[in-house]
């Protein structure tokens, strides 16, 4: 079998409603040397029959069990990859036919930035695209770095490209990391390669009640590893300061969502790191202090 210039890695848990209409987004790209491989972390029964169906020379499906971690199926996919450069598609997203194309075009435009990715067209349950959020979308290029760790440079999973090799070089994704592991990854490569963009959206991402980024505790808890590592990773003292900073804003924030919560033994955990970190900004108490109040008084009314 032919190496395939582009390897899709889509990994997939109980997303029969759009599943369907993410491989055909794959399936009628207008640049056809890919692969699609399908990753599949324990499904239920109808999700894995539409899969067994699924008859393309181009598609691979992988069935596992599941583990419901998002970074392992990638990590999977991409141990399969064959592909010099690999896309990354969520199951629930889709691209416009001309998406790989582009792309690729922008990739060998710049041979040096290893990695690129695109503006995003946000849609909802029913592919109707929803108005731009209040934060524009900027695209960012070149020496990204601060900008990914400021979430000023706003990057979607189904939007980015890299080469195969790079990723690797890596390690892929952190599979310790439940949530956040895109960013985190995004961080790693900005720290190695500058980065192309393209500012025309050739990805659409859905948004749902499903999603697993709705978690709010998980994607604090999330924020705050992700800095947490990042403090080690980077390369000057500034951004190493930033990454403290950020980090502790997010325990702090993990902890008032505790106390929402009223999960008391995961908000005493949040604020012993909060203290251990010397996260000290009065705002960020002050906010748990309130949260901790309203919480209590409410079980009080129950």
């Amino acid at each position: 079998m032919l190496t395939p210039t582009v390897s899709i890695v889509m990994p997939t848990f109980n997303r029969l409603e759009h599943l369907r209409a993410a491989i055909a987004s794959v399936h009628m790209q207008a640049f056809e040397d890919f692969e699609l491989i399908v990753v599949d972390d324990g499904s239920d029964d109808a999700t894995r029959e539409y899969l067994r169906s699924v008859q393309h020379a181009r598609t691979t499906v992988v069935l596992g069990p599941h583990t419901g971690v998002p970074a392992a199926a990638r990590n999977r996919g991409i141990a399969l990859a064959r592909g010099r450069y690999i896309a990354f598609l969520d199951s629930d997203d889709c691209w416009a036919p001309n998406k790989l194309e582009r792309q690729l075009e922008l990739m060998r435009a710049a041979p040096a930035r290893r990695w690129s990715y695109t503006a995003v067209r946000r849609i909802d349950e029913t592919g109707r695209v929803l108005p731009p959020s209040r934060v524009a979308w900027t695209p960012h290029s070149g020496s990204i770095l601060e900008h990914v760790l400021r979430i000023d440079a706003q990057i979607a999973m189904p939007s980015v490209m890299a080469e195969a090799a790079f990723v690797r070089e890596l390690g892929g994704f952190d599979e310790q990391l439940r949530m956040i592991e895109d960013y985190d990854l995004w961080a790693r490569m900005a720290i190695k390669s500058e980065v192309s963009v393209d500012a025309e959206p050739t990805t659409e991402v859905r948004n749902h009640g499903e999603q697993l980024t709705l978690d709010r505790g998980g994607k604090l808890a999330g924020w705050a590893a992700f800095y947490t590592k990042m403090e080690v990773l980077v390369p000057t003292e500034p951004l190493r300061a930033l990454c403290r900073e950020r980090r502790n804003e997010h325990v702090l924030l993990l902890a008032a969502e505790h106390a929402r919560t009223r999960d008391w033994p995961a908000m005493r955990r949040a604020l012993g790191t909060a203290v251990r970190t010397r996260a000290l900004s009065p705002r960020g108490w002050l906010r748990i202090v309130k949260a901790t109040a309203v919480s209590k008084r409410r079980g009080s009314l129950a």
